[in-house]
């Protein structure tokens, strides 16, 4: 079963090294001053302690939900090339300083999960550093997919790799030890540090049936626990074979992208999009998906809509509204841009006249109405018209009815509820009707009266 507290949640995705630097003690050598651009190399220092001081801003914000990229022990600065994977890395505060946090991410009643980076590890993973010196007599050797009788590096690897880069070599899932020394991670960090799920990394890799034992093994360890997978393209397979509880759902941001950003999609291709994969997907799949604007991969949504504003309160006000799970990247919030990776992993600007008030007091309002309103988290969902520049939808939950309209044009444009009758502007508190008209590059919410 999906764990039904998702349907609920809004999520906050944590790149740790980025967001808040609490124990300088702890920096790497060579860490950068905070606020200076990244490379794909450099280290800002911040750690899980940082993170545990600001979970006061995420509560106020309305964040329900955290997700961290990989902590675990790693020569980067983005952990995705594990060396252990029993140890937070020191640079984060090692595992005492995971122990806490999940203790005040729990007292703040947010649950947290961590990213599983389960298809490779790093070449500096104590198992593979043994095969490439034992060669066949390393108890290690079939715990990799290695071609020939010793394990070769340059000029070309023999063994195989995430994407053919050489410092990631992938693990033999084919083998049993592997597959169970992989799921007693999975177990571990649930049973001791109380981890409410795993975000798994570069799903598509991976084979279904363990991506199976490990939403298994994690619901053995915590019923409600959250198993969500990174999948870029339709994630119907992972479904129907009961994997996964839900996906990041690249699909849902390609057309965002599309029809808010880009401008390249309009309501109808956008509405057609977005209802054929709901309607590939099972409900409770669609519910618990992570529905996302950004995250450490993509360009920041605020800089593929060229630093225009509205643009990304529009898309917010959609995803704020939509079902599943909505997440923002750190940092989205307040209009921070950037670029491809690295320029897309800026450190937060904690000096607050950096930030975009205006946007962050759109995102906290979204954040606080859709929490109030049980019929955006859990309701039906219907497109009522898709024209133009012009979008509304409708959702349900029993008696109650919300409509969203959205207008990405620079005309008003009429709203065209489906009947007549008296509505309230959950934004304003102002009764209006079927004559409301929905402003230029603006949106409305409007619940039915009674």
């Amino acid at each position: 079963m999906t764990p039904g507290w998702v349907r609920d949640a809004v999520f906050y995705q944590i790149f740790p090294d980025r967001f808040c630097d609490g124990d300088h003690a702890t920096d790497p050598p060579g860490t950068q001053p905070w606020g200076e651009l990244p490379t794909r190399y450099s280290f800002s220092g911040g750690d899980l302690v940082g993170i545990a001081e600001k979970l006061g801003y995420l509560d106020s914000l309305g964040i329900t939900a955290i997700y961290l990229t990989p902590i675990f022990s790693s020569p980067s600065n983005h952990k995705y090339d594990t060396v252990d994977y029993f140890a937070v890395d020191p640079a984060f505060g090692r595992n005492a300083a995971l122990a806490r946090l999940v203790a005040a991410v729990h007292a703040h009643g947010m649950r947290i999960i961590l990213d599983g980076v389960f298809n490779h590890c790093s070449n500096r993973h104590p198992f593979f550093l043994d095969a490439m010196a034992r060669g066949r007599d390393s108890a290690y050797w079939e715990w990799f997919r290695i071609d020939d009788d010793i394990l070769i590096k340059d000029p070309e690897t023999n063994y195989g790799c995430w994407a053919g880069c050489k410092s990631l070599p992938e693990w033999n899932h084919r083998n049993p030890e592997v597959w169970e020394y992989l799921l007693s991670v999975v177990r571990y960090w649930i049973r001791e540090y109380d981890i409410d799920g795993w975000r798994l990394d570069t799903t598509d890799y991976l084979p279904p049936d363990f991506v199976k034992d490990i939403r298994r093994v994690a619901k053995e360890e915590k019923s409600d626990a959250y198993v969500v997978g990174e999948v870029m393209g339709l994630a119907t397979s992972w479904f129907k074979h009961d994997a996964l509880d839900g996906v990041m759902h690249y699909r849902l941001w390609d057309a965002l992208v599309g029809f808010f950003a880009k401008g390249d999609w309009n309501a109808a291709r956008f509405a057609d999009f977005v209802r054929s994969i709901w309607h590939s997907y099972p409900d409770e799949a669609n519910y618990s998906s992570y529905t996302l604007l950004g995250s450490h991969d993509k360009p920041r949504f605020l800089t593929l809509c060229g630093g225009d504003k509205r643009s990304l309160t529009l898309a917010a006000s959609f995803l704020f509204t939509f079902p599943g799970a909505p997440a923002i990247y750190y940092g989205d919030e307040i209009g921070l841009k950037g670029g491809d990776d690295p320029d897309c992993r800026r450190a937060f600007p904690w000096n607050e006249t950096a930030w975009n008030k205006e946007v962050l007091e759109t995102f906290r309002c979204l954040i606080h109405l859709r929490q109030q309103e049980a019929c955006l988290r859990r309701g039906t969902i219907e497109f009522v018209t898709a024209h133009g520049h012009r979008l509304v939808f409708r959702r349900k939950l029993g008696q109650e009815e919300i409509l969203v309209a959205i207008n990405t044009g620079d005309e008003e444009a009429p709203l065209e509820p489906s009947d007549s009758g008296e509505w309230l502007d959950l934004l304003t508190q102002d009764t209006v009707t079927t004559s409301t008209v929905t402003p230029r590059r603006g949106f409305c919410i409007i619940k039915r009266q009674s």
